[in-house]
């Protein structure tokens, strides 16, 4: 009847997407039908492995462009991330090897040595699979490995999603209130001030590089025309964008994006805790200990007021006691529910850039 002819009205019906679930990610082909479905059976999305990974995603206000030069740069550490590298360590990275030409679809491979004194003599690749996967590989002198897998998804002109595979270890399933640790382990990492520090050392002056860019679109060419070694690997992805990828994913659309405004105060809320259950969890963990611990300091704290106009001392010194103690643990919790959220412009800066 009318009922059976609405349901299957291809108007009222939802649109389904081939999914596959491959490493702990969840990859959609952004084609409907079964064509849609039969070309997804032919591709393999670019993911390494088939184990599950600790993966977490930021957003910070930077372009797709900009984040994939980031990491096809590595000799620019030593220069931006004082604290965990120094200039001092630098050793020229001249031997930086870029793929042959044309570039293909798929995207291309380039390997460098090593670019500070903890790691020269390195054998280095960095492949960026497109449209938005780079996995990097370094083979230390002491033989030990090191790989890192970052995917780049463009949100907005000027705003990626950045998931990171961590490749951390996880907490045995019988571990009691095992969630619990999880998300408290979590937060700790991401509440860290060298983290943070780290992370806007590069996010303030990719910031810069895409007003640079956007007040004056010709100064992309610069990529092209850089003549040292170590920028075989920014030139390489400029090549390839202009040459194969479009331009960019957002070369088509006409319209003049605006860049975004960045309060410092909640950036690290804005980059990563709102996008992150565990984040979220244990901020609200600590808003409760914060309040529950603030009440019984209170109470503590008249109680100890009672007892010594009561002239009982000793159990008002106890009291006093309780109360200050309860005190600094609601002042520690709102210390740590700070941590998720920044600092003025005026504060941060200085700690960004100090030597």
């Amino acid at each position: 009847g009318a009922a059976a002819s609405l349901c299957g009205a291809p108007e009222t019906c939802a649109t389904s997407y081939p999914v596959q679930e491959v490493s702990g990610l969840l990859w959609v082909w952004p084609e409907a039908g079964l064509e849609g479905l039969g070309r997804s059976l032919l591709e393999e999305p670019a993911a390494l492995g088939s184990g599950a990974q600790d993966w977490v995603m930021t957003v910070p206000p930077v372009s797709y462009e900009s984040m994939v030069e980031n990491s096809m740069d590595p000799s620019h550490a030593p220069h931006l991330h004082e604290g965990t590298f120094a200039a001092s360590d630098m050793v020229p990275l001249t031997d930086y090897s870029a793929p042959a030409e044309p570039l293909g679809d798929e995207g291309f491979t380039v390997a460098h040595g090593g670019y500070t004194t903890k790691n020269d003599g390195m054998k280095a690749t960095r492949t960026f699979r497109s449209p938005s996967f780079v996995d990097v590989n370094y083979e230390l002198p002491s033989g030990k490995q090191q790989n890192f897998q970052l995917y780049f998804v463009p949100s907005t002109p000027f705003e990626t999603r950045v998931i990171t595979g961590l490749g951390l270890p996880q907490l045995p399933a019988w571990l009691p209130k095992r969630e619990l640790l999880a998300d408290l382990l979590h937060a700790f990492f991401f509440s860290r001030s060298a983290l943070w520090r780290f992370n806007d050392q590069d996010r303030l002056v990719m910031q810069g590089q895409d007003r640079n860019q956007a007040a004056d679109p010709d100064r992309r060419q610069a990529a092209w025309d850089v003549a040292t070694p170590s920028d075989t690997g920014v030139s390489t992805f400029r090549k390839w964008l202009a040459e194969v990828g479009g331009g960019g994913p957002f070369a088509s659309s006409g319209a003049a994006a605006s860049l975004p405004t960045t309060q410092e105060e909640v950036s690290r809320w804005n980059v990563h805790g709102k996008h992150c259950p565990s984040c979220k969890r244990a901020l609200a963990l600590l808003e409760g200990t914060q309040a529950a611990l603030g009440k019984m300091a209170l109470f503590a704290a008249v109680a100890a007021a009672a007892l010594a106009v009561a002239g009982r001392l000793a159990s008002g010194i106890v009291a006093t006691a309780a109360a200050v103690a309860l005190s600094a643990g609601s002042r520690w919790a709102a210390c740590g529910r700070a941590a998720f959220f920044g600092m003025e412009r005026e504060l941060w800066l200085p700690q960004v850039y100090a030597r």
